[in-house]
């Protein structure tokens, strides 16, 4: 029996081409408009990340999220560890996946899988399922915004 908690998954498809959508996954500058108000990113199996977000919770306070890049395929795939350093209660690696598929010239899949989470890590996971929800959606509006303003 597996955990319910255990795999996070979302999935859209965003009216991009792969390039673009990748992009917005590594590139500092265009992460920040959609995800983290402060990002490090180092695009290389064993690159370090950190991403801080700035006042972003109720708790009116920073938090910081760093890891490690264990795989990086160029417009495919990204994987990376997560560990939530300013939550002790969060102290658990995690893994989190893009996994991107194109679906047409300027139409792309994104599937974001956050893994590592067990039922004892309910509220981690629910509190990560809003979050994923609403950055994700702010990516989306990122990339709508950019491909009608070409």
């Amino acid at each position: 029996m597996s955990d319910k908690y255990d795999v996070l998954k979302k999935e859209i498809v965003i009216n991009a081409p792969v390039e673009k959508v990748y992009s917005a996954l590594i590139t500092p500058e265009q992460l920040i408009q959609w995800f983290p108000n402060i990002v490090t990113i180092e695009p290389k199996i064993g690159g370090k990340i950190s991403f801080i977000l700035k006042e972003s919770t109720q708790e009116n306070r920073d938090h910081e999220i760093v890891g490690e890049i264990v795989s990086f395929i160029p417009n495919k795939e990204l994987s990376y560890t997560w560990n939530f350093t300013t939550k002790p209660e969060y102290n658990k690696n995690t893994i989190v996946t893009w996994k991107i598929e194109q679906l047409d010239k300027d139409k792309t899949k994104l599937t974001l899988i956050h893994r590592g989470f067990t039922n004892a890590d309910r509220l981690q996971y629910d509190d990560h399922n809003k979050g994923w929800s609403w950055h994700i959606k702010r990516l989306e509006n990122l990339m709508d915004k950019n491909t009608n303003a070409n």
